[in-house]
């Protein structure tokens, strides 16, 4: 599977990131080759291929499996379309910057392109960035490169190869010293702040390689690719056979000398936003800085460029580890700056509440507050109390925080929703806050969806189809149909509640619903939809993003100051 890499995560680009993806994944279906059967076995169902007993067909493996065969035959992208469309329709909601606190724990010690997209308004500066996951395959390809774009051969330039398994040539010499050079499929803007790849000589003189690894400026056009020979202006490269580190710097190469690399060396190259320099390693060992930025430059790209008999693998760090330890290098940074702002002498502030913040002590009362209101806004009632009791432990005096009736009435509706008490969670709702789930249509029927899906396995069939059948009465819209539909198709497993439809239904939308549900009864109350404690979390989050300071690429507020 393809994941951020570890470093990555240690940084803000990547924290959000790894947010957005957790996202994605807890909204989709498992998509495992049985998931996919299963899925298209449900829709044979619920359209009448497998007649209308589906049970009685469904231990005849051979059977289903080649009406499964004939309905993918038909129609592959309709099929594909088809199981990949999600049963769910409407926007994924989530607690976007603080974790979910379950009352039961306290007190308890893709594509390699990911493309992020913020996950609210205070990521906004983190454009949708996609980070490099293979070599380009330009125009008129004379050399090899393999199907996943991560191995280069010139053993043979001259041979003549289809554009699927190679690419182009980039020849600023002829003949026996040609130079074939390629550029990543995307390139790498400050906002990351650290990035690093690896290159491994698959073949090459063990004395000194052909091979030269490095970045050029990112926001040239495909079509330009640097030679990394000292030729180009704002291109920086590590040669295997000479260990020269060269580049263009005032009107003229500028070559210096590191170690040698070749055959079986794994050779590294990180670019540092944060102190606008551009490092290599050999083996695991950290070289030094070998260039430096220009103050000027926004973004670079990965560059290789190949001498002829060389060959190559690249590791983007998305499917293995690094041979050098780039978490250290990127926790050495880290860590700098956090020492710094935690040595950050606060001044003196009057709240609009009236509340003076003199000192450090004053800072963390107030956050005790706001953490109190947090709690008892989310309606983690069991949280509060464990929370002022670890308090006064401290020796705080503090009279309880006060509970709003609504705290309790979330509190209990979770317990209920939790619980499959349905009918229960629907009367509280009712009689707390009338006309709540008459105006919102979608949470009614889901509410009437998680009824029908916990008689899955525990009720009979003939109920399970006459709540069906009234709900398809009631709720008439085509979505409402289409997911209904995808609910009776559950009846043709022998095991319903192992499928990625009941899976995903029972352990997602169970709690999107109840978050929904809070944040209504929040709105009925003229609650604010964001606590304090939140609020300030987003501030904060906006302010980093939107500084000048590359030091904040560094970290993240959420991973850094909240989560526990």
């Amino acid at each position: 599977m393809i994941e951020i890499p570890s470093y990555l995560l240690k940084l803000r680009y990547g924290a959000v990131a790894q947010r957005t993806l957790q996202q994605i994944r807890s909204s989709e279906q498992p998509k495992s080759k049985d998931d996919v059967r299963n899925a298209m076995v449900s829709q044979l169902s619920t359209i009448g291929i497998i007649g209308s007993n589906p049970v009685m067909f469904s231990k005849n493996e051979d059977y289903i499996d080649k009406l499964v065969e004939i309905f993918k035959n038909k129609g592959p992208a309709k099929a594909s379309a088809m199981v990949t469309d999600e049963f769910v329709n409407d926007e994924t909601e989530t607690d976007e910057l603080v974790t979910e606190v379950d009352d039961s724990s306290v007190g308890k010690s893709p594509s390699a392109a990911l493309k992020v997209e913020p996950l609210d308004s205070s990521a906004t500066s983190i454009d949708c960035q996609s980070l490099p996951s293979r070599w380009i395959t330009p125009k008129e390809c004379q050399f090899e490169l393999s199907l996943d774009g991560l191995e280069i051969s010139t053993k043979n330039p001259t041979k003549s190869v289809s554009s699927t398994s190679s690419i182009t040539v980039n020849l600023p010499h002829h003949g026996r010293s040609s130079i074939f050079s390629t550029k990543a499929d995307f390139s790498v803007h400050e906002t990351i702040g650290i990035y690093y790849y690896e290159v491994e000589i698959l073949f090459g003189l063990n004395s000194g390689s052909e091979i030269t690894i490095g970045y050029m400026d990112g926001d040239q056009p495909e079509e330009i690719i640097s030679s990394l020979r000292g030729h180009d202006e704002n291109a920086w490269g590590y040669k295997g056979k000479d260990g020269k580190l060269i580049s263009f710097e005032e009107c003229r190469s500028s070559v210096r000398t590191s170690c040698k690399f070749g055959n079986k060396d794994v050779v590294g190259c990180g670019v540092n936003f944060v102190n606008r320099s551009i490092f290599i390693t050999k083996n695991g060992v950290f070289l030094g800085e070998a260039f430096s930025l220009p103050s000027n430059m926004k973004r670079v790209v990965p560059v290789v460029s190949l001498g002829s008999w060389n060959s190559i693998s690249t590791n983007f760090g998305h499917t293995k580890s690094f041979r050098f330890n780039i978490d250290n290098y990127v926790d050495s940074f880290k860590l700098r700056f956090l020492k710094t702002i935690n040595n950050y002498k606060i001044p003196p502030v009057t709240l609009d509440n009236g509340t003076e913040i003199k000192d450090s002590n004053d800072m963390k009362n107030s956050l005790n507050q706001m953490i109190k209101k947090y709690f008892e806004h989310r309606g983690y009632a069991n949280a509060l109390k464990s929370f002022e009791k670890d308090l006064s432990f401290e020796g705080h005096t503090e009279p309880p925080f006060p509970i709003r009736r609504e705290s309790y009435i979330k509190k209990q509706l979770k317990d209920l929703i939790s619980s499959n008490e349905i009918d229960s969670a629907t009367e509280l709702v009712n009689s707390n806050f009338p006309g709540l789930l008459e105006d919102n249509t979608d949470i009614q029927f889901k509410l009437d969806c998680l009824k029908l899906v916990n008689m899955v396995g525990n009720d009979s069939e003939e109920q399970f189809i006459k709540l069906a059948k009234q709900m398809k009465s009631a709720y008439t819209s085509e979505q409402y149909q289409k997911i209904l539909n995808d609910l009776l198709g559950l009846l043709a497993y022998d095991d319903p509640t192992a499928t990625a439809l009941y899976k995903s239904f029972v352990n997602f939308e169970r709690a999107r619903l109840v978050h929904k549900l809070c944040m209504l009864i929040n709105m009925k109350s003229g609650i604010p939809a964001l606590s304090n404690f939140e609020q300030l979390i987003h501030a904060a989050d906006s302010m980093v993003a939107e500084s000048n300071d590359l030091n904040t690429a560094l970290i993240d507020v959420v991973n850094d100051f909240v989560q526990i």
